[in-house]
């Protein structure tokens, strides 16, 4: 798939001809620098060129591959040949991509041929098919994969899209042929249901004095009707939902007649009798906490005239319950009791430390006070003695604020 260079043209044609030799002091020739820029640069677009096949072949785009390649093969051609060896090297790299655009587009082309027949052979044996739901589910999925599968070239993929297609036509003719009976079939089931839900509205009926009698020959009426129903058969699945939710809401009045008083005495104490259990469980795990702040003793007030609110739970459950519930919260005013007499003590311990503290404190300061009267008393001199009063009655004054301080510690250990 080597592409034709241009010939070499007449060294005389203008910008096209190669570069001439000039001579140098030596009278040797040497390469024009133009002629030397020329030939780098047009190796530089071969070699750009080559990326841009490389990267055609790399994407593997059939339809616009081809249209590429061609382009870049008309560029090509248009290039100078110089007769350089890098020229031939790029001629070999360009070749290479375009042969292996090529070669893989004929390998998908023939994957794609053998991904269709065989679709067309599974299709052509479930044409036969009469799992309608699963078989046409599948005939979605093997259109998806035909979609998929790419083209294997033009007549082929024609002479197997109409084996493929002729094929599932066959299935779905027959399965439209097929529900068209069921569509009849479900007519009639229809008109059966909607009148079965007329007489279950008559047969719903009850009445505040019936006996026992009246209510079992009701039962028999409604089970005669579910009966008449499951053998009525399918209507639209529309229909059916419709008819199936009015049939059930016309003998719903019939069962809740029959079974609403039992069942809301039965629902009212089971609520009340777990409110009542949550309760106890709150009550206990308060007992149990050890925590006595004013915020849980509020709560343990709170639960008392919560569980005033609450109804009767029962015979068997209801003594039991409140015998749970008064043990789990007197165990917390009880632990509380506790919990601030010994709060109580320790502040009266530490309140009777606090005064034995000062007292000695008082009588530590009035012995110096009465040292300080005696050396007073046998000074001399008059400065010593005034310095010595000042001390003093620092110390007088300091005793009477003690001595309050302990009057007020001790009125308020009396309270």
């Amino acid at each position: 798939m080597t592409l034709d260079n241009n010939p070499t043209e007449d060294p005389s044609q203008g910008a096209d001809q190669p570069a001439t030799a000039t001579t140098d002091a030596k009278g040797e020739a040497r390469p024009q620098a133009d002629g030397q820029t020329a030939l780098e640069q047009e190796l530089a677009k071969r070699e750009a060129l080559c990326t841009e096949a490389e990267s055609v072949a790399g994407e593997k785009d059939w339809r616009r591959g081809p249209s590429d390649l061609r382009r870049l093969a008309d560029e090509w051609r248009s290039l100078r040949r110089w007769h350089d060896p890098r020229e031939d090297e790029l001629q070999r790299r360009f070749d290479a991509a375009r042969e292996a655009f090529y070669a893989a587009r004929d390998a998908a082309r023939e994957d794609a041929g053998k991904k269709k027949e065989a679709l067309a052979a599974e299709a052509e044996r479930l044409s036969k098919s009469d799992h309608w739901k699963a078989t046409g589910d599948r005939f979605r999925e093997l259109m998806d994969e035909w979609k998929a599968a790419g083209t294997a070239g033009h007549e082929v993929d024609e002479e197997l899209w109409q084996r493929f297609n002729k094929a599932r036509r066959s299935f779905y003719d027959a399965r439209e042929e097929h529900f068209k009976q069921l569509d009849a079939a479900r007519a009639e089931a229809k008109a059966k249901k909607e009148a079965l839900v007329e007489r279950a509205r008559e047969a719903a009926k009850t009445s505040a004095d019936w006996k026992g009698v009246e209510w079992r020959a009701a039962s028999a009426r409604m089970k005669e009707l579910m009966d008449e129903w499951k053998a009525a058969g399918v209507a639209e699945r529309a229909d059916n939902d419709r008819l199936w939710k009015e049939f059930t809401e016309a003998r719903q009045p019939f069962f809740d007649a029959q079974h609403a008083h039992y069942n809301k005495v039965e629902a009212d104490q089971k609520e009340a009798a777990e409110a009542k259990q949550a309760l106890v469980d709150e009550a206990r795990e308060l007992s149990e906490a050890g925590d006595f702040s004013r915020e849980a003793t509020e709560r343990a007030k709170d639960l008392d005239r919560r569980w005033k609110k609450l109804g009767y739970a029962g015979r068997e459950l209801n003594d039991r319950l409140w015998e749970d519930f008064n043990k789990a919260k007197e165990g917390f005013w009880e632990k509380k009791r506790a919990y601030g007499e010994e709060r109580h003590e320790e502040w009266r311990q530490r309140t009777e430390d606090a005064i034995e503290r000062r007292e000695r404190r008082i009588s530590n300061l009035k012995e110096q006070t009465d040292h300080l009267r005696e050396r007073i008393a046998n000074a001399y001199a008059t400065d010593h003695v005034e310095e010595m009063q000042e001390r003093l009655d620092e110390k007088l004054d300091l005793i009477k604020q003690i001595e309050d301080e302990v009057k007020d510690i001790k009125s308020r250990l009396d309270d």
